[in-house]
């Protein structure tokens, strides 16, 4: 059984990666290497390799509404924020300082993002989530929410008044 993972180990040793008799996991030499990257350049696809599609992840594109950007334009950055995303079409409606306002696409949405603040809570963004949609729904559905009760809900009834 030793003969078997030494042989492994001098064989993979020339690639850098070997693994080691008894342990789950393998030793890798070296890491790749770092390529270069300035963050305001960003990547193009080649034309010879197709169309290359970006999504965000489905269904949660209302989860970005809210959401700070900061875009570099004409010499010096401009905060907004996203206000509202359409589902037909996927854009994202961002709202600038300025005034000014533009429709994104995920990949132009991605390169402005500014990082997600990790005080507001998970359940404060899904509450809001939730608060949208019941607005937005339709009126027939509210009506009945309405009136709808909740049997194991016991209302308080004052007696005399």
């Amino acid at each position: 059984m030793e003969d078997k993972g030494i042989k492994q180990e001098s064989n993979a040793s020339a690639a850098g990666v070997c693994e080691v008799p008894g342990e789950p996991a393998i030793v890798i030499n070296g890491v790749p290497d770092i390529i270069p990257s300035d963050c305001n350049v960003a990547p193009t696809p080649h034309k010879s390799s197709g169309k290359v599609e970006m999504h965000a992840p489905s269904g949660l594109g209302e989860w970005f509404e809210g959401r700070e950007v900061q875009k570099w334009f004409m010499g010096r950055y401009y905060s907004g924020a996203v206000t509202d995303f359409d589902k037909g079409s996927g854009w994202y409606r961002v709202h600038y300082e300025d005034g000014d306002s533009e429709d994104l696409d995920w990949p132009e949405l991605e390169e402005v993002l500014l990082p997600l603040d990790v005080t507001v809570p998970l359940k404060a963004l899904a509450q809001r989530i939730v608060r949208k949609d019941k607005k937005s729904g339709p009126k027939s559905v509210k009506n009945e929410a309405a009136h709808s009760q909740n049997p194991q809900i016991k209302r308080r009834t004052t007696k005399g008044k």
